[in-house]
């Protein structure tokens, strides 16, 4: 009986079938451990100088034959197979690989040491008897199935899957194994008889796969649901890629922009800059950041707040442009307002401060004095307050004159529409209805406890406004002897009317009505 190897075994089994002298034609690579024995592998005939022998190897037993090679050509052949054994086997242990054979006849089952350590067995502990015991439970069903699948005798006897393994100390690996079965006879009575095939533990490149699938996710939630447009352009413009944000920020769909140039939907002006911006990431900007008007499909513009790189391939080569564009429209326009309020805020500061001045001047050269320049100044101060407030939307004129007159309570009836004046004719309306009302507290229907003042406005055709201040029930009016300061104030906007009538003074002013929401204050 021939006696093998560890490595070797594999190779032949025992059949218990008695014979003479005979000459056994292997195809696999086996050594023999007693020195009676002389063989030759893979293909070439092996002698035995024994009486009798037990047993088949791998391949087919032979009757003797006359041409056996002679023991020195023998041993040739056998330091080769050992020599080729030898490369395998360090060519496996390299790229740790485990390995397994087993034959179906016999029963024998062998592993290599690499495959029980992935596996977590010691490297004298035997083959577990049932390889389902140490799969994943998840895993067993489609690993059963392939497995029966290359022992049909009617398929071509290939094995190939990837599964998980636990391992004796419980923890999981990833496994790819491919293997191949061999069959014996023709027809029906071909069937399996041997198989052997390789272990690859992949788990290292599984946990990168499942992170690069996870980073993958991740990106296309991003990609799909960001409120930005995130879009991939070709070199020339053409649009690669865009997300779904594309509709709610340009109205298109993106399969509606996806193969069209990019420029296509920009202004005119915007292209030279384009060109420019992709300029300077070819001389080797990291990334650019620019402002874009583009058009909305529904024809408005809408201006984009863009960062954008290259992105090139594994020679360094640019291929793609990768941007990210955020709808800044609404932050524009109010940049834009606000840069108008700063405009406007400087504009009312000089009128404010050309207002005061004269009224300081005018106040020095009347007899009034100090009083009548603090209480001018009060009503300067009131109008701001509106004025402030309105803003650039304009002062109510309604809220302004109840304001200033407010001291005098029912007294002063007031009768117009709602409407809204500029901040300019505000600041000089509000010092005219002081001077009138300071001049009726003095001397006109104010002064007596049944005086009263009606104030009325209105506009009339075509786009006139009118406005008017009428004393009754108080003293009796006459004109100034002199025209001081006040008088002037009060002619010094629009066309002015001012009559001393004995029941009573009335100012009247008529003036175009987009003067009343643009008039500048004057200075006085």
């Amino acid at each position: 009986m021939y006696s093998m190897s560890r490595h070797d075994r594999l190779f032949c089994w025992t059949a218990r079938r008695p014979a003479k002298l005979k000459i056994a034609t292997f195809k696999s690579d086996w050594r023999t451990l007693v020195s009676s024995c002389r063989c030759r592998s893979n293909g070439l005939k092996a002698t035995a100088h024994a009486a009798s022998i037990e047993g088949t190897g791998l391949g087919d037993i032979v009757d003797r034959g006359e041409n056996a090679k002679e023991p020195a050509d023998v041993s040739h052949a056998l330091v080769e197979a050992q020599q080729r054994e030898e490369q395998l086997r360090l060519a496996v242990e390299a790229a740790e690989l485990g390995m397994y054979m087993f034959n179906l006849e016999s029963r024998e089952h062998v592993w290599s040491d690499h495959l029980k350590t992935i596996f977590g067995f010691a490297r004298d502990a035997p083959p577990p008897a049932n390889i389902l015991d140490y799969l994943h439970p998840d895993d067993r069903a489609h690993f059963d199935k392939a497995r029966r699948a290359s022992l049909d005798p009617s398929g071509a006897g290939t094995f190939e899957d990837q599964h998980r393994i636990i391992r004796t100390d419980g923890t999981m690996r990833w496994v790819h194994v491919k293997g191949r079965i061999t069959f014996r006879g023709d027809g029906i009575e071909r069937r399996p008889v041997r198989g052997i095939g390789l272990v690859i533990d992949i788990t290292d490149r599984k946990n990168a796969e499942e992170a690069l699938a996870r980073e993958e996710a991740r990106y296309r939630a991003l990609f799909e649901n960001a409120n930005d447009i995130v879009v991939t352009l070709e070199l020339g413009g053409r649009i690669v890629s865009i997300n779904p944000a594309a509709k709610d920020i340009l109205g298109y769909e993106p399969d509606e922009m996806i193969g069209r140039m990019m420029p296509d939907y920009m202004l005119p002006e915007e292209l030279e800059g384009q060109r420019e911006v992709l300029r300077r990431k070819m001389d080797g900007a990291p990334s650019t950041q620019y402002d874009l008007r583009i058009k909305h499909k529904d024809g408005r513009i809408r201006v984009l707040g863009v960062n954008s790189r290259l992105i090139r391939d594994q020679a360094g080569n640019p291929v793609l442009v990768h941007s990210i564009a955020r709808d800044i429209t609404d932050r524009k326009e109010a940049e834009a307002r606000q840069l108008l309020l700063v405009r406007e805020l400087q504009h009312r500061t000089k009128n404010l401060l050309a207002v005061i001045q004269s009224l300081a001047s005018s106040t020095l050269r009347d007899s009034s004095g100090l009083p009548a320049f603090i209480g001018r100044l009060h009503a300067l101060s009131h109008a701001q307050d509106f004025v402030a407030e309105g803003a650039t939307g304009g002062t109510p004129l309604r809220q302004l004159l109840e304001a200033t007159l407010e001291a005098f309570g029912p007294r002063v009836m007031m009768v117009g529409p709602d409407i809204t004046i500029g901040s300019g004719f505000a600041q000089s309306l509000a010092l005219i209805v002081h001077e009138l009302a300071t001049n009726a507290a003095k001397h006109g229907s104010l002064s007596s406890r049944t005086g009263r003042v009606e104030v009325a406005w209105r506009v009339a055709p075509p786009d006139r406004f009118g406005f008017s201040w009428v004393e009754k029930g108080g003293p009796t009016v006459s004109p100034p002897d002199r025209r001081g300061f006040g008088s002037t104030l009060i002619s010094s906007v629009g066309d002015a009317r001012l009559d001393f009538r004995p029941e009573g003074l009335e100012y009247h002013l008529i003036m175009p009505l987009a003067q009343v929401s643009k008039q500048a204050a004057k200075e006085l």
